[in-house]
């Protein structure tokens, strides 16, 4: 019988008769789930899950550990924003220089530098350590991922399966990464049961230098298929004439959306948890851990929807009913009310990654992947890298659910010029 799904539209993924529990069964309904799935997406969908464990349990304690260390709000501010900025720098870079250099290299290189952050993490509980490693490595600090590994991942992925699996493609990468994300915000609990003080976080900090480790050398096992032909490269300019309005307008489309996200990023609202509502780090780490699994689970909803009513709908309709939730957050008088609000807003915000990435991919030809994915990314990541600071301003000298306002708002105008500009434009898998 045929192992394959019957159909692109088959979210079950072809597991029919994996029912007993054996190693040898296990095995075969991994590869029956990713049959699918070219090596070369299997080896970024484990690194994915690898190294946003470590993202997922630093996104809660970073800037609890900042604060433990005697940093102010306005300082964490600061010091978040200067992570979000360096990583936005580093995927400026890989997206003018990687298709010349090679995505395996590259990919390989940005591994190193968080297991060199890991290390400065690990070694030292000076106040400048958390700030040289901020900068030094690529650690996530929002609810999502940010930097170089992302556009990579995203340039690589539409050549390790069909063209009609593109956006489930996008979805499973999104759910491991936000599973495993979920994983690591159960571990940022921990701290207070490993050691006394700030040196229970030292095991950790060493995970996240593992993590690095790992990712060396599994993005070393890309095969040469993940690379763009050099002599292509080399003559081209960095984005056709065709695909420049495509990619300028929906990069400053992104950049609004990611600058108000930036204002209630994970490390952002483990912090007003924890002063507004007193929340500790073991009831952050389960609160932020059903945020994540409630985001993974809908990545799969997505690619249903998506199929159904379009990948510029599902962006857009999903976020702002999303987006309501979220301004209601700053009205929460209780952790018993915020709680299901920010579990509901999760349910619904992040519909719209995998298939903002799928159409984008969808759009604009193989040979500009690298450099779309990247200058998306990065004014994604710079607009985002200023908010942290002036939320963390507006939390300390304004009011404390200003945030939440300000972030509301501006996705919600996002979503309006965002269907206005693109739904009119259809994707392949669409037409």
């Amino acid at each position: 019988m045929d192992s394959s799904p019957k159909g692109p539209s088959s979210i079950h993924l072809g597991l029919k008769g994996c029912v007993a529990p054996s190693s040898s069964l296990i095995t075969r309904c991994f590869y029956r789930l990713f049959d699918w799935v070219a090596w070369d997406g299997r080896i970024i969908l484990l690194e994915k899950g690898i190294r946003t464990v470590p993202y997922g349990f630093l996104a809660v304690l970073f800037p609890v550990y900042l604060s433990q260390l005697g940093f102010d709000t306005v300082q964490i501010g600061i010091v978040l924003t200067l992570t979000v900025g360096t990583s936005a720098f580093y995927t400026f870079i890989a997206s003018i220089v990687t298709d010349r250099l090679g995505r395996r290299r590259t990919l390989v290189f940005f591994a190193m530098t968080d297991a060199v952050a890991g290390g400065l993490l690990f070694i030292s509980t000076s106040w400048w350590a958390p700030v040289v490693a901020g900068i030094a490595g690529n650690m996530s600090v929002g609810s999502g991922e940010t930097g170089p590994y992302l556009s990579l991942d995203q340039a690589i992925l539409p050549r390790t399966s069909d063209l009609k699996r593109r956006t489930l493609m996008f979805s499973l990468y999104n759910l491991v990464g936000y599973s495993a994300s979920s994983g690591g915000s159960l571990l940022a609990g921990l701290p207070p049961y490993l050691g006394t003080g700030i040196s229970g976080y030292r095991p950790l900090f060493l995970a996240y230098l593992v993590s690095g480790l790992l990712g060396m050398f599994l993005y070393s096992r890309l095969s040469k298929s993940v690379e763009q032909d050099p002599s292509k490269t080399s003559t081209r300019q960095v984005l056709s004439k065709d695909s420049r309005p495509i990619v300028y307008k929906m990069s400053a489309l992104f950049s609004v959306d990611a600058f108000a996200g930036g204002f209630v990023g994970q490390s952002i609202l483990s912090l007003y948890f924890f002063q507004r509502y007193r929340l500790d780090l073991t009831s952050l780490g389960l609160l932020f851990s059903a945020a994540q699994i409630v985001t993974a689970a809908s990545f799969l909803l997505a690619a249903r929807i998506a199929q159904r009513f379009g990948l510029v709908n599902t962006m857009v309709f999903s976020h702002i009913p999303s987006n309501i939730l979220l301004t209601a957050i700053a009205f929460a008088p209780t952790a018993a009310v915020a709680v299901p609000l920010l579990l509901g807003r999760q349910s619904l915000s992040q519909m719209d990654v995998p298939t903002r990435q799928s159409y984008l991919m969808s759009v604009i030809p193989e040979s500009d992947r690298t450099p779309a994915a990247g200058f998306t990314n990065v004014s994604r990541t710079t607009a985002q890298s200023v908010s942290p600071s002036l939320s963390g301003y507006a939390i300390a000298n304004l009011w404390v659910g200003s945030p939440f306002l300000f972030a509301g708002m501006l996705k919600l105008l996002y979503d309006i010029v965002l269907y206005r500009s693109f739904h009119r434009a259809k994707p392949p898998q669409e037409s």
